[in-house]
């Protein structure tokens, strides 16, 4: 293409992007391209300093490259700059090739994620590289198999955030996430800046989303450290019927002064705090009756919840030669969640609802004699004779504390790094009913369940980077996990004279990554690794359930579910192109699946045989100048079973059987351009048909459509330098610009009440919606 013409197409796409206030993902250039950057052949006492202790978070946001072999993308921070109205931290994953990510309202509630066909609860997520997910659960809001799950919870928000790496398939062993056998998300902490600036920031869009905010960064002053604090405000009335949902987030991170110059120490805090409704998986029957967004009326059932999510991180480097560096963080994570739920006695239906598994005939603890399940006289019961048990209170609390200590030692030829991490979580989960709103907890009377449990982990690993020459990085690593699990069920309804089981697990798994450069401008790259992925607390359920005054709780027999991934992919990169093709398997034994029991509301996990997921991943971008940028990337996805298995629920799968929830295409497309201080971006993605799940776990041959979604961005900077402003910048973003009205998520369920047959739930995606924001900073 000749320089006019060049220019021609640079000017009429850019008007393109202005007209629809377009948006595109700068993630598409980062996709994995090989070779990692440069580290400093020697690193010198008297040159310690923010940027070397912080070298892996620094070069993951400048420069995205197969790390160890395995495949990653990145998210980096101007991206996330203008989307937190639009997006939150798990949508905004949709951007990245093989990823699909959905939540039920603006705020980022209920969210479901896939990479590469797996599922939530197959893949980690990390916060500075060290894990955020439920360490009982699994899944960054408490895992979508257990459904009493936290649908309320928030860990991360994007304002939290500077960057977002997604490492796909099993992750190299330095990566700290739990569980990840399909995948690692890790969200890079936003840092001080050595530049001081105070912003302030609001918005408003559709569904009445309001948000406002503030933030300031001290800056760099010797003797006094660096800090950066951050508040926000988001809530919405949602786009489903009566379901208001209000968020704050409060984000703090210090670099303390420097005591020595080759120790380098900060602190990261955040907490999370969210309270609205419960939204529903609807009957499709009732959506397609009353429209896509609606919600059970609430005479009939509501659900009220608030949750929190609290972390704080000490984290030290220090230069122990000029080739090594210690680094050390401990850490505490807090969640909590609270749920009133309310069920009116007198409906009688014959669906079975997420929120409100006590459809009539409602379920009761006590006899209405004023006994409780076990003939013993209760107050509580007595009360409950009144008004039954149409009220329902549940709460989930953990409390996890870790450490993460690790030494690197860097050298012209080999890069060497060992470390570990141990972590111990405490457990609280209870549900009690009764006949009001002021539900007494008594335990052996009114509760559904009350249980504690804890659960130790630890790991230990080694890994080098062997480089014999320049263009050839050759990846070994090892890691040793241990996982012990104990729970304590005290009598309840589901648990009649209380009981106690656990098991422990101990597996090694190695990884071995290759990057080869034959040319400057190609790189070849594959990786194997082994993971696991323990049991979930539900898998303790069942051992609990059936125990009995003269006999205790049954063994836990579930196994660990074990994968082996294989990862082959090329890059190119030149003259503004980048393009890369990666082809996966992952092969699985013991696969999960989980039972949903609709007459007690019970989830249990079991192993189902062997599956296997496969695809290919493509991903292109091409700069046209410094001012327009296109990309596009396709990812095939297939996942199936391998074996011919049963489990003890009645549940059987057979060879060539579909796995649920994999979408099996996903594409992007879109175009970015920028010019003085004006940012307009545009960008569509198609998600491909999937296979819908039984509550049971088993399989359907029931397919949900392909869907396709449109979003755009536009912003614009005023450079000001005067009256005390720096810059002000007004954006507008519109999403699902062609108002598709397609489900995200389907499950099937037996009807209840007698009634013979199943029906279909679904959660409908936002609608076409449009959010303003402005920014001013000082």
């Amino acid at each position: 293409m000749n320089k006019s013409n060049k220019h021609l197409l640079r000017q009429s796409l850019l008007v393109a992007t202005g007209l629809l206030g377009s948006s595109l993902l700068p993630v598409y250039a980062e996709v994995a391209t090989p070779t990692p950057p440069p580290a400093k052949k020697v690193y010198k006492i008297k040159s310690v300093s923010k940027n070397l202790l912080r070298i892996v978070e620094k070069a993951a946001l400048t420069q995205v490259k197969p790390v160890y072999g395995a495949e990653t993308a990145l998210i980096p921070q101007k991206f996330l700059e203008g989307q937190e109205s639009t997006q939150n931290a798990s949508t905004i994953l949709s951007f990245v090739p093989g990823v699909n990510a959905t939540s039920t309202n603006p705020i980022g509630v209920k969210t479901h994620i896939s990479v590469r066909g797996f599922s939530q609860t197959q893949v980690g997520y990390t916060f500075d590289n060290l894990p955020i997910a439920d360490l009982f659960n699994g899944g960054l809001s408490g895992g979508n198999n257990n459904y009493a799950d936290l649908t309320n919870l928030i860990p991360v928000t994007l304002g939290e955030t500077s960057g977002i790496r997604v490492t796909y398939g099993t992750p190299s062993p330095d990566i700290n996430a739990v569980g990840a056998i399909g995948g690692n998300i890790d969200y890079l902490p936003k840092i001080p800046s050595a530049k001081r600036y105070e912003s302030v920031f609001a918005g408003y869009g559709s569904f009445n989303t309001r948000s406002y905010g503030a933030e300031i960064n001290t800056g760099a002053n010797p003797g006094y450290g660096n800090l950066l604090l951050r508040f926000s405000s988001r809530q919405t009335a949602g786009y489903l019927d009566h379901s208001p949902d209000r968020e704050y987030s409060y984000y703090a991170a210090y670099d303390l002064p420097q005591i020595s110059p080759t120790s380098k120490w900060s602190v990261i805090f955040l907490l999370n705090k969210n309270q609205g409704a419960t939204a529903a998986r609807m009957p499709v029957a009732l959506l397609q009756q009353y429209g896509p967004y609606y919600q059970w009326p609430l005479s009939v059932t509501y659900a009220n919840g608030t949750a929190e999510h609290m972390m704080a991180i000490v984290q030290n480097k220090t230069l122990i030669s000029s080739h090594a560096v210690f680094g050390f963080k401990g850490f505490y994570a807090f969640t909590n969640s609270n749920r009133l739920e309310y069920v009116n006695p007198s409906v009688n239906m014959p669906y079975n609802s997420f929120v409100t598994f006590y459809l009539n005939p409602a379920q009761t603890v006590c006899q209405y004699s004023g006994n409780d399940f076990a003939g013993n006289n209760s107050a509580a019961c007595q009360a409950q004779t009144i008004n039954g048990d149409n009220y329902h209170s549940y709460s989930y609390t953990t409390n996890t504390f870790g450490f993460n200590p690790s030494v690197e030692w860097l050298s012209h030829y080999v890069d060497l790094k060992v470390g570990g991490l141990g972590a111990f979580s405490l457990y609280h989960s209870q549900n009690y009913v009764y006949g009001s709103r002021n539900v007494p907890e008594v335990a052996g009377y009114n509760d559904l369940w009350n249980e504690h449990a804890w659960r130790l982990y630890g790991k230990l690993y080694a890994q080098a980077k062997i480089k014999p020459t320049r263009s050839l990085a050759i990846t070994p690593g090892l890691k040793y996990e241990t996982v012990s699990t104990h729970i304590n069920d005290v009598p309840g309804y589901y648990y009649a004279v209380g009981a106690s089981s656990g098991r422990s697990y101990g597996e090694v798994s190695p990884y071995a990554g290759i990057q080869y450069k034959p040319t400057k401008a190609v790189t070849l790259y594959a990786n194997y690794a082994v993971g696991y992925k323990y049991p979930n607390i539900t898998a303790f359920y069942a051992a609990d359930s059936n125990a009995t005054s003269t006999s205790p709780s049954t063994p836990v027999t579930i196994k660990p579910e074990q994968v082996n991934t294989y990862q082959f992919g090329v890059a190119y990169k030149h003259d503004g192109l980048d393009a890369s093709i990666s082809l996966y398997r992952s092969d699985f034994t013991h696969t999960f699946s989980s039972y949903y029991d609709t007459t007690t509301g019970l989830t249990y996990e079991y192993n189902i045989g062997s599956s296997s997921y496969q695809g290919i991943n493509i991903a292109t971008a091409y700069a046209l100048d410094n001012y327009i940028s296109i990309y596009g990337n396709y990812s095939l996805q297939d996942a199936h079973y391998t074996s011919n298995s049963s489990s003890a629920y009645g549940v059987a799968t057979s060879i060539g059987e579909p796995r649920a929830n994999t979408p099996t295409y996903l594409a992007g497309v879109g175009i970015e351009g920028h010019y003085m201080g004006t940012r307009a971006r545009l960008y569509g993605n198609l998600v491909g048909p999937q296979y819908i799940e039984a509550s049971t776990g088993a399989p359907t041959s029931i397919s949900m459509p392909a869907y396709a979604t449109m979003n755009f961005n536009l912003a614009h900077t005023f450079r000001i330098h005067r009256y005390g402003f720096k810059n002000v910048t007004f954006s507008l973003s519109g999403v699902n610009l062609l108002n598709s009205e397609a489900s995200v998520l389907e499950k099937q369920f037996p009807y209840i009440n007698n009634q013979p047959g199943n029906y279909l739930v679904a959660e409908p995606m936002m609608p076409r919606s449009f959010f303003g924001t402005v920014k001013i900073v000082f």
